[in-house]
């Protein structure tokens, strides 16, 4: 069986899974479920969410990780290795993938290069974003946010490098890893420097460029580009299961964001409103994607009694509470 971890609020993005392999390859799991059970089995585990865990529970969940890995399970992306979306893009800027820096937004940041953008370090909104276009100005935002009561712990400046592809179009690319399997996905495009969505089936129909886009989209998913550079990102990060996503800058692959619990749409809601151009390509993507993470299963074995671990200590805490409280 193969055993997703997300936060309780995010689960949904694994739901459909389950509608397309069945309840017997696929289990979802919250970490509080998780962290409070008394018996697991091994098969194969995949954390996600690290970003919305708090270190203490970042610490819970790598004991849970390597409990399951001691009894034969197979674990991806090991709570004790996925790095922080901070530390991900300076490693990348380190190794010299990305040509932007990221700086904490409680440090007193001075970007070596403008525009730049502030946005959590512990979710996925991009929506209101805007690029900031001198210190001065980043300042100001900074000390408005703080008066506004907005701590900037967990807030991250970031220096904007993109470039539209063709005249206010930016595109933006998403390419998954699924156990060190690279797989190109799709591309999107939009008239924002905020690819989100990307162009709708009517707006891409009607959009001059609608060719050029499809071809450039057809020959990222069709000759596996930048998959080497991808492989390389999802090791630094310590991330084996995940999506990158991604823009080309001066030729070169520059990789904003990889999630580890991206989203996977049902079959109807992810051909419903896509160009028909598109849609033989992206299914293509699909049974490559959906292909690898059923080669991901393996059995769950005898299980794992988690007697005089995590779960038992909580257990004689709650009955120590218990033994204290006041008695009516």
């Amino acid at each position: 069986m193969i055993h997703f971890v997300t936060t309780h609020a995010h689960t949904y993005t694994n739901e459909s899974l389950i509608e397309r392999h069945g309840p017997k390859l696929i289990r979802l799991w919250t970490y509080d479920q998780l962290f409070l059970t008394k018996f697991l089995t091994a098969g194969t585990w995949i954390f996600t969410d690290h970003e919305r865990l708090s270190p203490y529970d970042i610490s819970r969940a790598a004991h849970f990780g390597n409990l399951l890995k001691k009894n034969g399970a197979r674990v991806l992306n090991h709570p004790a290795q996925v790095r922080s979306r901070f530390e991900i893009l300076r490693r990348l800027k380190e190794a010299g993938i990305n040509q932007f820096s990221a700086y904490r937004c409680e440090s007193e940041p001075r970007p070596l290069k403008f525009p730049v953008f502030v946005r959590n370090e512990f979710d996925h909104d991009s929506e209101a974003m805007t690029l900031i276009e001198t210190q001065v100005d980043l300042d100001a935002e900074l000390d408005r946010l703080e008066r506004n009561g907005i701590p900037l712990i967990g807030k991250i400046v970031i220096e904007y490098s993109g470039e539209p592809i063709f005249p206010n179009v930016w595109q933006r690319l998403s390419t998954y890893c699924v156990a060190g399997e690279i797989i190109p996905h799709h591309m999107g495009f939009h008239d924002s420097w905020v690819v989100k969505s990307g162009f709708n089936k009517s707006e891409l129909e009607t959009h001059t460029e609608k060719a050029r886009l499809l071809d450039m989209e057809r020959a990222f998913v069709k000759q596996n580009q930048h998959v080497e550079i991808l492989r390389k990102a999802f090791s630094l990060a310590g991330i084996e299961y995940g999506r990158a996503d991604f823009s080309i800058k001066d030729n070169r692959v520059q990789i904003f964001e990889i999630n580890t619990n991206p989203t996977h749409a049902s079959e109807p809601m992810l051909y419903q409103n896509i160009h028909p151009e598109r849609e033989e390509l992206l299914r293509h993507s699909e049974r490559r994607l959906q292909s690898a993470i059923v080669e991901l299963n393996q059995p769950d074995g005898e299980g794992i009694l988690l007697y005089g671990t995590l779960w038992n200590r909580i257990v004689r805490r709650l009955a120590k509470v218990i033994k204290k409280a006041p008695r009516s």
